[in-house]
């Protein structure tokens, strides 16, 4: 992974992808690995919004079952199985429970049977729990009214940054162009049709103009702002997100599930923290840290949780309208919606189904071209992040074969150090002195990106 927007500006693209999350991700690999002329540009660093403030989790389909949508349901299993395909090494088993209290369609017979019905749709095993087994599980839940519980499995993703780190590597293996700390300014137009954008790097300050036969706008929350540039007229709301990293672990081998305030709450075991959510919230609402908190201690009595237990927020926007999520990516032809030629957006509901929409929106773009070839990234093995070896070596790689421009991007989304929480002082001193080496940081760069970092944990997100 070479960074070189000039270069990236020096040629017309069969696709450019802008946004590089985990769908532009996906996307840009997609494309080359099907033979385009690929091409992606993201205006801060990969996978550094609202993929980045994931739950961690891979979700198969269950909660598609309460709503009667099989189809999506079994688009998460396959997902689901795919990913864990693909990137073994960050994906895995993630057993959930959830006690049951009375006897409605939130009680043990009922969420049971519902169970049964997704054991038979997914091939994924879930099974009603006695009061008995509940209470060895979880021995501080509340006893009163308690009837039992059910368990299923799902996975846990370790990693969603190395995940699209991964991704990305794999798409520079197959030819694609890549820049972070790129930002598409503007759409490049010939009449009603799309044929590029502007870009502005960051690090230079330089304005440069990338031509592409298809533009694919995968940028999460931008994108409806992005397809107005163009003329095009989508509509796709957003809610509020946040997740809560809690600095010490409650639970451990399996998640707990419980009902607040109407809707379910999740605590995830995370390596030796725990991550509570998620709340979705409408985007006037002002509630923050300490609602998601109440709730928590709502859902989870039994954890004693207190302000001091957050080490880190994870907060974003993710489509929905009000506090209710659309549970469905939105992938859209502008030529055939807007009479809009050249461009393609797509949004993600949810981290499980990135591929597939990834998929779907390079399937437009193909068609599009008249180059339609079949998707392999459900199958083909993703190359492994190395996060071994002595810190210094490790961050002086990230900067030469990884593209950390910033201490943030190493520290976050690179190392490994600081995605749970602010990481020691002399290990981030450690990863600046590399860095520092590596891109002829003066003095006062250096403080800047320390004070950059420090700013991450100190203000909510």
């Amino acid at each position: 992974m070479i960074r070189d927007v000039a270069l990236l500006a020096g040629r017309e693209h069969d696709v450019l992808v802008i946004g590089g999350g985990v769908c532009g991700a996906f996307a840009v690999r997609d494309a080359a690995q099907r033979g385009l002329h690929a091409a992606l540009v993201e205006a801060q660093d990969f996978g550094s919004g609202t993929s980045w403030n994931s739950m961690k989790t891979i979700h198969g389909g269950l909660r598609q079952l309460q709503r009667c949508d099989l189809g999506a349901l079994r688009e998460s299993v396959r997902e689901q199985r795919a990913l864990a395909r693909i990137a073994p090494e960050l994906v895995r088993p993630l057993p959930f429970v959830v006690p049951t209290y009375g006897h409605g369609l939130h009680g043990r017979e009922a969420m049971g049977i519902g169970l049964r019905a997704y054991e038979l749709l997914s091939r994924n095993r879930g099974r009603a729990l006695s009061r008995d087994e509940v209470s060895r599980w979880l021995p501080d839940v509340p006893q009163a009214g308690l009837t039992g519980g059910v368990s299923w499995t799902d996975a846990q993703l370790d990693s969603p940054e190395r995940l699209v780190i991964s991704v990305l590597a794999a798409a520079a293996a197959d030819g694609a162009l890549l820049a972070n700390w790129t930002t598409a300014t503007g759409l490049l137009r010939c009449g009603s049709r799309v044929v590029g954008a502007i870009v502005r790097d960051e690090e230079t300050g330089s304005t440069h103009e990338v031509r592409a036969r298809c533009v694919l706008n995968a940028t999460g929350p931008a994108v409806e702002a992005l397809a107005r540039l163009a003329g095009a007229q989508p509509r796709l709301p957003l809610v509020r997100g946040m997740n809560l990293v809690l600095r010490r672990r409650i639970v451990a081998g399996y998640a707990v599930g419980a009902r607040a305030r109407g809707g379910y709450l999740f605590m995830v075991p995370w390596r030796d923290r725990t991550i509570v959510g998620t709340s979705h919230q409408p985007l006037e609402t002002a509630g923050g840290v300490a609602s998601l908190l109440g709730e928590a201690a709502e859902a989870f009595p039994w954890a004693g949780l207190e302000p001091d237990d957050v080490s880190l927020v994870h907060r974003g926007l993710v489509p929905g309208h009000g506090a209710a999520l659309r549970h469905h990516d939105a992938v859209i032809d502008h030529e055939a919606e807007d009479g809009v030629g050249g461009l393609v957006s797509v949004q993600l509901s949810k981290f499980t189904t990135a591929r597939r929409a990834a998929e779907r929106a390079v399937d437009v773009v193909s068609q599009r071209l008249g180059r339609e070839t079949a998707c392999r990234t459900a199958s083909t093995a993703l190359p492994g992040v190395s996060v071994v070896g002595p810190l210094d070596e490790r961050a002086r790689r990230a900067v030469r074969e990884q593209m950390a421009l910033r201490l943030t991007d190493a520290v976050l989304r690179r190392l490994d150090l600081g995605s749970a929480g602010p990481p020691p002082a002399e290990e981030v001193d450690m990863v600046l002195d590399a860095m520092a080496a590596e891109r002829a940081w003066n003095k006062g760069r250096r403080a800047r990106e320390r004070r950059e970092l420090d700013a991450f944990y100190e203000v909510p997100r």
